[in-house]
């Protein structure tokens, strides 16, 4: 408000002074041009040649826009297509995390005709599908992936493999995330390790899956809570494999280190000792499972 002020009382001020200045300026000017003559006031002819200038202007502005004017339409509907497939895509989220599958792959198919984060729209609505337990069509938008986005290789993979696990076929999503891992750079995200030991876990490869529990850092984003459980589980299934044989049983279960005997995998190990014959081996094992409960 200020500033306009200050403006307004800017030009006011010159307004007063030019008006002053033509009111006390006598002089005249003469165009002669052949046999014609033109003679004018001073003052006219600056009137005349400042508005001849300012239309000028004005006209040389409406040319430019003008000539402009096609490009213009074309960033304008350009730019209304990108806010249209931005809506329609943050809808399609939306409406994922709210659960609403089937509208949540109705946006994203709109975003993907909008061609906004086409390879994005692709992963929300093969999630989406998930959701509906319809692999036939997850399978249909996770193949368009790569075709809009190829930087989404690896995105599609992991989310493949994530689904493959869901449906329990655990040895094509092994060899997904083998794929993954080229494609991805490391260190390896925390969805595709745990979905590879959820893989492992499935394919009852107990000593992999011990092997990798044990490689992983706190920095690898998987919890201490799942990490734990599949150490468990993969020692209950090696216990169980060794049930026949039970030398070979309590020779492994005393060898677990301390850290990984859990109450609960003590429990479960008791009650395998307990529907086995008697022996000195299973007096070890036995012997072992109630210094473990003690400390």
């Amino acid at each position: 408000m200020r500033r306009w002020l200050i403006w307004g009382l800017a030009l006011a001020t010159l307004a007063v002074v030019i008006a002053n200045l033509m009111a006390h300026n006598n002089g005249y000017a003469i165009i002669v041009l052949s046999t014609w003559r033109i003679e004018m006031s001073l003052n006219f002819l600056v009137l005349a040649m400042v508005t001849t200038l300012i239309a000028g202007a004005v006209l040389l502005k409406l040319i430019q826009g003008v000539v402009r004017l096609p490009a213009s339409l074309v960033r304008y509907r350009v730019l209304r297509r990108q806010r249209k497939g931005e809506q329609a895509f943050l809808s399609s989220l939306r409406l994922l995390l709210e659960g609403h599958f089937e509208a949540s792959i109705k946006a994203a198919e709109r975003a993907r005709k909008l061609g906004f984060a086409s390879g994005y729209a692709d992963l929300l609505a093969a999630r989406a599908a998930q959701g509906l337990d319809d692999a036939d069509r997850a399978a249909v938008w996770l193949g368009r992936v790569e075709s809009d986005d190829t930087s989404l290789v690896a995105a599609r993979l992991e989310q493949e493999a994530e689904m493959l696990v869901a449906r329990r076929q655990y040895e094509p999503a092994l060899q997904v995330l083998e794929l993954a891992k080229r494609q991805a750079r490391p260190p390896a995200s925390t969805a595709a390790l745990r979905s590879e030991l959820r893989a492992l876990l499935g394919t009852e490869r107990w000593e992999d899956v011990l092997v990798q529990v044990r490689d992983l850092r706190p920095r690898d984003g998987l919890s201490q809570t799942f990490l734990a459980s599949c150490r468990r589980q993969a020692h209950l299934g090696n216990l169980r494999h060794y049930r026949s044989d039970q030398q070979r049983f309590s020779m492994y279960l005393t060898q677990i280190p301390h850290q990984e005997c859990d109450a609960d995998l003590l429990d479960a190990a008791d009650a395998m000792l307990s529907r086995m014959v008697a022996d000195p081996w299973t007096s070890k094992a036995r012997a072992f499972i109630d210094a473990r409960r003690v400390r």
